[in-house]
């Protein structure tokens, strides 16, 4: 009796531990789910995990889904309260999960920390989520500035002078593409997105003969007027005139980037992700950064500063203050550094040192100078409302329409604009007492 006691005594001293290192020694095992999967970030995610397991005993799972996937899952788990404890978001389904009440507000958990974060995350994100939302959903896993990345030895070669301290219009900036493409050489001046996400950077440039606002304050779309529609066959005019190639119609993130650093294009607009990018792929005299043009109309740099996606705790989480013990892991200043480097990215806490990556002479150098600069704003976004569906299909579908010759401008941008502003007046009628957002600036 006393042999099989000491052997079940034995047994459990071993299962324990494993037991233990299986569900974390807090006993707690927490979900999280990355909707832009890829060995580097998974490889990122997974390491850091087990950091965090080994000093808070919590136990975190890695999940993914596909980004072209994404939205549609996550509202299937979101409808049938199956989210994960922590969810990597994008700002454009804040809209949807908010009122559905899949998210849960971060403000009290937030409190007291509000001084670790950098301008960007608390006068931009965050005071533009309470705005429309009511509350802080977020934690950004990083900043992205636009800029314009640029093939710098076909400038040369083409004599074009670009300095990014002294910055460029809309109007250089179009005459440069036209300038590098050369189809001869099988080379064309842009990296042309017609494909999903197609009206972002459009809906930037419209919003350049706006002073940045979308909405009236009535809920009207400002940006189909007879101006917005002029600006529209100007953009579009790049694809049209032969600026970039034929299949660029078809073309998303991951095609116009790698045509940029795989020679075939010779500016692209994009996030400072990018970098990272560019870093791997292009040796260093190959490229260079300027700033977004500044508006022809009032010389004021338009400029989406945002977070490719945050971090939010589902409604659904049975353990949130583990999930935002998580967060905090996430984004401490050490392994927000080492995320933001790998991921082409710019650290949300202020303590970053004196990062040679992040300096006057690093590679983020015009990201950062933007960051800087008074006469950055950053333009209203499409609304607090709902609309993936319009993003993932109408946005660029009615401007392939026009690419194509199917329809004119007027009607192009038209559609657009009305479901916008049809949405827009709908949320007005139904949120009392809200208001349009407006352009902001970090000296607000």
């Amino acid at each position: 009796m006393k042999k099989r006691l000491m052997a079940l005594m034995l047994c459990l001293a071993l299962l324990v531990p494993m037991l233990l290192a299986g569900a974390g020694a807090s006993g707690v095992t927490l979900r999280f789910i990355d909707v832009s999967p890829s060995p580097v970030r998974q490889e990122y995610f997974e390491k850091t995990f087990a950091k965090f397991q080994e000093e808070t005993g919590i136990r975190v799972v890695y999940e993914s889904v596909p980004w072209d996937d994404a939205a549609n899952k996550l509202t299937i788990l979101g409808t049938s309260n199956q989210l994960p404890d922590v969810i990597t978001t994008w700002a454009g389904w804040l809209g949807q999960f908010t009122s559905a009440g899949w998210v849960i507000p971060l403000k009290d958990y937030i409190a007291g920390t509000e001084a670790e974060y950098t301008d960007t995350v608390t006068k931009l994100v965050w005071k533009g989520e309470n705005e429309l939302y009511g509350d802080t959903y977020t934690v950004p896993d990083g900043m992205m500035v636009k800029g314009v990345f640029v093939r710098k030895d076909w400038a040369a070669e083409e004599g074009i002078a670009l300095d990014p301290a002294k910055g460029w219009t809309y109007s250089e900036y179009f005459d440069t593409v036209r300038k590098l493409t050369n189809p001869e050489k099988n080379r064309y001046g842009t990296s042309f997105r017609g494909a999903r996400g197609a009206f972002d950077p459009l809906f930037v440039y419209l919003q350049t003969f706006t002073g940045g606002r979308a909405y009236a304050d009535d809920g009207s779309a400002l940006f189909n007027s007879p101006e917005a529609v002029a600006a529209y066959e100007v953009w579009n005019g790049l694809y049209l005139d032969g600026s970039a190639p034929k299949d660029a119609i078809n073309w998303g993130f991951i095609e116009m980037v790698d045509n940029f650093t795989g020679g075939l294009t010779g500016t692209l607009i994009n996030d400072s992700e990018v970098t990272a990018t560019c870093i791997a792929n292009m040796q260093d005299e190959q490229w260079m950064v300027m700033p977004m043009p500044a508006s022809d109309v009032d010389g004021k740099i338009y400029n989406t500063i945002n977070s490719p996606y945050a971090y939010s705790i589902s409604a659904n989480s049975q353990n949130p203050d583990a999930a935002w013990e998580l967060i905090q892991f996430l984004t401490r200043p050490d392994n927000n550094i080492e995320y933001c480097k790998l991921t082409g990215l710019i650290p949300i806490k202020k303590d970053v040192g004196d990062d040679p990556f992040y300096g006057p002479d690093g590679y983020y150098a015009t990201f950062m100078q933007q960051l800087n600069d008074p006469r950055l704003v950053v333009p209203c976004a499409f609304g607090p409302f709902s609309y993936t569906d319009m993003h993932q299909g109408m946005m660029h579908e009615e401007m392939q329409k026009y690419l194509l010759g199917q329809q004119d401008a007027q009607t192009a941008l038209g559609y657009v604009a009305g479901e916008l502003e049809s949405r827009m007046k709908q949320f007005l009628a139904d949120n009392p007492g809200s208001a349009v957002e407006q352009p902001k600036s970090l000296s607000d």
